[in-house]
């Protein structure tokens, strides 16, 4: 699993820019609606608009989590080996975190989609 992520974010970082462009598109969708669109637009996307933007945050946290491949070194002592298998512990259950956040956006933007669609 992180070599999957580390593949996906090395394609990714091309684009970084691009994916804070449109998250910081997507923050101005949500304050228009927040603040300046009419009731009815504003209840229709607003959800969209968050969700779009937990979309692009989470793809940029993809990009920065998984951004360099940690290197293996051998560990001299116990100390070494203990930080060695933590470090790797810890970003596998960063891949998960992502992973999960992704399947919970997915499924928010498939509820708001129908619900949106639905009206």
């Amino acid at each position: 699993m992180l070599n999957f992520y580390y593949v996906v974010a090395a394609k990714l970082r091309l684009f970084q820019p691009l994916w804070l462009l449109l998250a910081l598109v997507s923050v101005c969708w949500l304050a228009y609606l927040l603040l300046l669109a009419p009731v009815e637009q504003s209840q229709r996307w607003q959800l969209m608009a968050l969700v779009s933007f937990t979309f692009f945050l989470n793809v940029v946290l993809l990009n920065v989590l998984f951004a360099q491949r940690t290197a293996d070194m051998p560990a001299a002592g116990f100390t070494g080996k203990l930080l060695s298998r933590l470090r790797y512990i810890l970003q596998w259950l960063l891949a998960w975190l992502v992973t999960v956040l992704f399947i919970i956006i997915m499924w928010l933007f498939s509820r708001v989609a129908l619900g949106i669609i639905a009206s």
